[in-house]
């Protein structure tokens, strides 16, 4: 009986061994990628549930998690069109939308794709940066800026070769923080104070000469209005005195 006992052990324990071996779990965050001999199959399995496998070495999975990641960019010095210096921070969500071209790119895993994602991003920063006005960035003027479009801008870009070349899906992108280096703040800020310095004195100009040319049109027509008073007066004068000239006749 210890003997049947012992052979009904080992045969189980057999049994969970090759299960254990021949079959894996995928969850419903997850993605897998069966590969054979090495070479990962066409297509991903990405439905949760329990799959066979032939053991190792025949063939290896490959797991990944399909939900959505942050990566925040570091924040780095760029320049404008017009040689302005700017530091930007963006950030990314993202996911892996594609685990074969994945898994090409990054056999390293997750940490190799967020590198190359990264270095994706810094290129159009830059890129889209160096087509764009410093006053599309910063201005006084809300016409003058357009951050929207050049996130806008900078995210087609890097979603375009995420996609295409590394099977990567970004779900969103931002500019999550935009400074200025202290010398260039300190020479803005004077820029900007002597152009409303500028417009308030053209301001007053303006002001003044309009209360000139008021006071000067007041005047005209006051002297207008005196000199046809007193013509009007000379000339009732002169007729009294016919009158009168006539009556002593």
């Amino acid at each position: 009986m210890r003997n049947i006992g012992t052979l009904f052990a080992a045969v189980v324990l057999a049994g969970v061994l090759v299960l254990y071996m021949c079959t894996f779990e995928v969850r419903f965050t997850e993605t897998a990628i069966v590969k054979t001999w090495g070479k990962p199959a066409k297509e991903a399995i990405t439905e949760p549930g329990l799959y066979f496998k032939w053991p190792r070495p025949i063939q290896s999975v490959v797991i990944y998690d399909k939900r959505t990641r942050i990566l925040e960019d570091r924040t780095e010095e760029t320049r404008t069109v017009d040689g302005k210096t700017l530091l930007l921070t963006t950030f990314t969500l993202w996911r892996i939308a594609d685990p074969i071209t994945f898994h090409m790119n990054f056999p390293g895993g997750i940490r190799d794709g967020e590198k190359k994602l990264r270095a994706t991003i810094v290129t159009h920063k830059h890129a889209v940066t160096g087509r764009r006005q410093f006053s599309e960035f910063v201005s006084t003027d809300p016409k003058e800026r357009k951050i929207h479009e050049i996130e806008q801008e900078m995210r087609d870009a890097v979603a375009r070769d995420a996609r295409e070349q590394y099977g990567i899906e970004v779900v969103d992108f931002g500019i999550k923080k935009l400074g200025l280096p202290t010398s260039v703040t300190t020479a803005i800020f004077q820029s900007m104070r002597a152009r409303e310095e500028a417009k308030a004195a053209r301001y007053a100009a303006e002001g003044e000469a309009t209360a000139a040319r008021i006071l000067a049109e007041a005047r005209a027509r006051e002297a207008r209005i005196m000199a046809e008073a007193e013509a009007k007066a000379k000339a009732i004068e002169t007729e009294a005195e016919r009158i009168v000239s006539n009556y002593y006749k």
